[in-house]
């Protein structure tokens, strides 16, 4: 197995957790409406896979979702709701901090649309202060996993720190199956985190340097 030089992580249940109920339930309380409504809104429909990869804006989606859920919110209103959902995942820390400390080049690989980005750089600053560069979002490149052009994405940007950097040199974590499969398809390596203990055996696996607490 070739030896791992970068390592992105997946922002969405990696570096953070987030969940999915509470936000159908803040928006389905502010419009008045079942959480139900809320989840078909916004989540059945191509409007939220173009607002992810950065081809429609956020007045266009939520203007998409009012006129889904018949309602008129505040936009503002709206956006806090389904942006207050993230809490940090506290058992990686020691990892994100060992290899901060000693520089070993990483990066934020994520699907993220703009409204979360916002919420997440201003509510999560020291997490992001770990990763201070190579933070690939996918509205931002007009692009997502698990589609090869992300991938591509993150290596050229990868390689603006190790101009040499094979695409097998490159690591991802991530919690959904689907994007570790495209990300081995375009030819990085790629761990499915599911729990903080196999994640440590995977990485102890491809020489990753681990914490010591993790390491003894």
């Amino acid at each position: 197995m070739p030896q791992v030089r970068f390592i992105y992580f997946d922002l969405g249940n990696v570096l953070l957790k987030f969940s999915v109920r509470r936000l159908l339930h803040q928006v389905a309380e502010l419009a008045e409406v079942p959480d139900a409504d809320v989840k078909e809104a916004f989540f059945d429909d191509k409007k939220y896979m173009a607002y992810e990869m950065g081809q429609i804006d956020g007045i266009e989606y939520f203007a998409h979702i009012c006129r889904q859920l018949g309602k008129t919110v505040p936009s503002e209103e709206l956006v806090a709701a389904a942006s207050d959902i993230f809490w940090v995942n506290e058992p990686i820390l020691p990892l994100l901090r060992h290899l901060a400390g000693l520089l070993f080049p990483r990066g934020l690989l994520s699907n993220t649309g703009p409204h979360h980005w916002t919420y997440i750089q201003t509510a999560f600053p020291k997490i992001l202060a770990l990763i201070p560069s190579h933070r690939i979002v996918s509205y931002a490149v007009h692009a997502m996993k698990p589609y090869p052009e992300i991938y591509k994405i993150a290596l050229d940007e990868a390689r603006r720190e190790i101009p040499d950097l094979s695409p097998e040199q490159v690591l991802l974590i991530d919690d959904l199956e689907e994007n570790v499969k495209g990300a081995e398809e375009f030819g990085f390596q790629a761990v499915h985190y599911q729990d903080d203990a196999s994640l440590e055996r995977e990485l102890r696996a491809r020489g990753v340097p681990l914490p010591e607490e993790s390491a003894s």
